[in-house]
C-alpha cells in the first residue's frame, strides 16, 4: 500500500517584525517632538496683540505707530511724534 503524502501548508509569519515597530515609534517621536518644540517656541507668535488688544497691522505696528526706515535695511515702529522706536511685532 502506498503512503499518502500530506502536504503541510507553511504558515506565514503575519506578525510584523520588531524593527518596524521601533522605526514607527522613532518617526512618530520625531514628528511629535518637532511639533511640540515649534508650538512652545512660537506660542507668543500665535497670539501677538497690541496694548489696545488688537492685532498689529501687516507691518507689525500697532495703532498710533509709524513703520519707519531706520537705515541699513532696518525697519522699526515708532510712536507718532516720538523717537522711542522698536522692532515690529509680527503675527
Amino acid at each position: 500500500m502506498k503512503k499518502k503524502v500530506i502536504k503541510k501548508s507553511v504558515k506565514q509569519n503575519t506578525k510584523p517584525k520588531l524593527w518596524i515597530w521601533v522605526l514607527c515609534a522613532f518617526v512618530f517621536g520625531c514628528i511629535f517632538g518637532y511639533t511640540t518644540n515649534y508650538l512652545i517656541t512660537n506660542w507668543n507668535g500665535f497670539f501677538v496683540t497690541c496694548p489696545d488688544g488688537n492685532r498689529p497691522d501687516k507691518n507689525g505696528c500697532c495703532a498710533g505707530e509709524v513703520y519707519t526706515d531706520a537705515g541699513d535695511g532696518w525697519m522699526v515702529c515708532c510712536p507718532d511724534g516720538g523717537d522711542n522706536c522698536f522692532p515690529p511685532m509680527y503675527n
